[in-house]
């Protein structure tokens, strides 16, 4: 069973390694809703959704919808830094790389990349949207590195 010391150091750890990321995120309060919303996908809340999220925090669950949803960062800097960071702690001569693609089932078609296409989720030819993963695994380390979304050649016309 953890306790709850333990769940302090494991906060004071994440904190300093979000610290990693302030420069590419504009705003003070940009990176305090980071902060919030990746603490509330660690804690303990039975649903990790924004409203939970966000009343557990004790902010208005719409000033956490508008930073995943409105904000900007710098997403080439993030990965990046991601990328920078797996190097200089994780380096390995024997890692491996790994490259993984996740169907999601649709059922609209205003997201983009979404058409008929196969979707691993389900197993079949199906709506969905395709993305693509760069994972890095280093003896028991593993992390993500990169992701896009797949955008099939129908969808570039």
């Amino acid at each position: 069973m953890i306790e709850i010391q333990d769940l302090k150091q494991i906060r004071i750890h994440l904190d300093r390694f979000l610290e990693e990321f302030d420069d590419c995120i504009k705003t003070a309060p940009s990176r305090c809703h980071l902060r919030t919303y990746i603490g509330g996908q660690i804690s303990d809340l039975p649903r990790k959704s924004v409203e939970p999220i966000a009343l557990e925090a004790g902010i208005a669950p719409r000033s956490l919808q508008e930073f995943l949803g409105i904000h900007r960062w710098d997403e080439e800097a993030v990965r990046y830094r991601v990328q920078k960071l797996v190097n200089r702690d994780h380096a390995d001569e024997n890692a491996i790389a790994v490259v993984d693609e996740t169907g999601f089932a649709k059922k609209g078609d205003k997201t983009p990349g979404v058409q008929r296409q196969y979707c691993g989720a389900t197993g079949k030819i199906d709506n969905c949207v395709v993305t693509v993963h760069l994972g890095y695994i280093a003896g028991e380390f593993h992390a993500l590195i990169d992701s896009d979304l797949f955008l099939p050649e129908e969808s570039l016309v």
